[in-house]
């Protein structure tokens, strides 16, 4: 990106991508009303939660996650640590961690986008077609807009287009920064490893032991896909060149190497630490059936076919690391694991590289042959990438239009400010609060607060705790109200459960303002 022109054209793409992303968002807090508060984002808010949490234990100096949704004593583990080093920037700026989350969304974009457009450049030498497998990474995603109108959804869930976040870049950009490190971070990967293979220097290597380490921090499974496509264009570099290049195998040994610490770390606390062990039970991430993942990437099937077919004319590496990331992602994404969907993490960038190498055989053969095709080329190909992107640009404008209806699950009564700005002034932090699980969810997101019960995997026994918290308002398990639960909230969330609750005698009220109480724990 040294031609002015070109990396204006990269900011400016880049710039309407995350508007665009951004639009719900800004749509949830416009629609905020007297009684009603947006939670902040405009899907997803769980996690959400959990991650601003994080972010809180972060300004409060802790450096190893542990659980803000469990009571179980535990000792902090070090990984998954992105939220957690978030809050220390937080307060190293002096903003709030929502302030911080958002901004940081909107500058690792930038680096998530940058980084996949020099991707693109560096495999794609010719302007027009480089920006298309730009474009057709970030945006394209399924057919999930023809399904919900023809109501051609093969199950019970809906399209992926809309739900699966983290296999579409669009969808992953507008929502969670971490996403957004892990895309810049696999780019990065991709994009030393073709420098190297052409011209090997130990530079490229060095750069790519960093970025792996620091990527496995977030997430440690991120690489697995990308990993086995590096293997794939060396392979291709071989075939290619009709020689085993043995210093080629030495270095991604080494690359793997270096990742091998952290991944072990990351397994042995996840399959052996008594508590970590049962939140890896419940974080369960199944793939859908096979015809969900053929209607979420129908657009760059037939082009990728073609693209692989090309690769044996071409043997171009970039495309053979394209198509092992895309084989290895699947295969995981079914093999026997609990975290099945995980796998296909970005898988939209290598089907958006096979997908232009088909759309260049294609044109290339076609206009050899039809003044119509040259002409039209950049027309009909600007007509494909656009269908392809119907998906993401009906996520942002649909959920733009769904908060404008107040979606329980994305706004809270305005009420629980004011139990926030209570917390905030007489709690401690890592204090426990009881309540149901959407007061749970914005007293830890926005008051620092640890919660009972609150989230589907990030709480131990989730069921058993929700039923218990239910029979707490009901009346019927008043000794859950003991330590280490320190407060227990009776709110409008509570009141649907029992709007006649009676407190146990060990509950002391200490505020009680707009149809919110808070009780001490004596």
């Amino acid at each position: 990106m040294n031609d002015r022109k070109d990396y204006l054209w990269a900011i400016i793409a880049s710039t309407l991508i995350l508007l665009w992303g951004s639009i719900p968002t800004w749509a949830g807090y416009k629609a905020e009303t007297q009684d009603l508060r947006f939670r902040g984002i405009y899907y997803d808010s769980q996690d959400y939660a959990v991650h601003v949490s994080m972010m809180e234990a972060g300004r409060q100096g802790e450096a190893g996650y542990q659980f803000r949704f469990t009571t179980e004593l535990h000792d902090p583990a070090y990984l998954r640590l992105f939220y957690i080093a978030l809050g220390h920037v937080s307060r190293l700026v002096g903003l709030p961690a929502e302030t911080t989350f958002h901004l940081t969304r909107w500058l690792l974009g930038y680096m998530a986008l940058f980084c996949l457009y020099k991707l693109a450049r560096q495999i794609f030498f010719d302007l027009f077609w480089s920006r298309t497998a730009f474009l057709l990474a970030t945006l394209g995603s399924g057919l999930g807009w023809l399904q919900l109108i023809f109501d051609w959804a093969p199950g019970p869930i809906t399209p992926i287009d809309f739900w699966q976040i983290d296999s579409h870049v669009f969808f992953s950009l507008s929502l969670f920064p971490h996403f957004a490190f892990v895309t810049a971070g696999m780019c990065i990967l991709f994009i030393f490893w073709l420098e190297y293979l052409e011209k090997p220097r130990w530079q490229p290597i060095l750069w790519m032991a960093i970025t792996g380490t620091m990527v496995q921090l977030v997430n440690p499974i991120a690489l697995a896909t990308v990993d086995a496509g590096l293997a794939g264009a060396m392979f291709m570099g071989w075939w290619k060149d009709r020689r085993i290049r043995w210093q080629d195998f030495h270095t991604i040994g080494l690359v793997a190497i270096v990742q091998s610490p952290l991944l072990a770390y990351n397994y042995w606390v996840l399959n052996n630490d008594p508590i970590w062990s049962q939140f890896t039970v419940q974080n369960r991430t199944p793939s859908p059936p096979l015809e969900y993942y053929l209607w979420g990437f129908a657009p760059f099937l037939p082009f990728a076919i073609i693209g692989t077919i090309d690769l044996l004319r071409n043997r171009s590496r970039a495309s053979a690391a394209s198509l092992f990331w895309i084989i290895t992602g699947f295969a995981l994404a079914y093999a026997p694991l609990l975290i099945q969907r995980r796998f296909l993490q970005n898988i939209t960038i290598p089907l958006a590289i096979l997908a232009v190498q088909g759309l260049m055989r294609l044109f290339g053969m076609s206009s050899a042959q039809s003044p119509f095709m040259k002409r039209w080329r950049s027309g009909l190909v600007f007509l494909f990438v656009f269908v392809a992107s119907l998906s993401s640009i009906q996520l942002s404008l649909g959920r733009a239009l769904y908060l404008q209806t107040h979606p329980e699950d994305l706004y809270y009564p305005s009420s629980l400010d004011d139990a926030v700005e209570w917390f905030r002034d007489h709690a401690q932090y890592n204090d426990f609060v009881l309540g149901a699980e959407k007061t749970s969810q914005v007293l830890a997101q926005k008051a620092g607060l640890r919660a009972y019960f609150g989230h589907e995997m990030e709480t131990l026994d989730y069921e058993g705790k929700k039923e218990q918290v239910n029979s707490f308002f009901a009346g019927s398990a008043d000794g859950l109200a003991s330590p280490p639960i320190q407060w227990v909230v009776y709110g409008p969330y509570e009141q649907a459960t029992n709007p006649a609750f009676q407190p146990p005698t060990n509950l002391e009220l200490v505020f009680d303002v707009r149809n919110l109480k808070i009780y001490k724990v004596k």
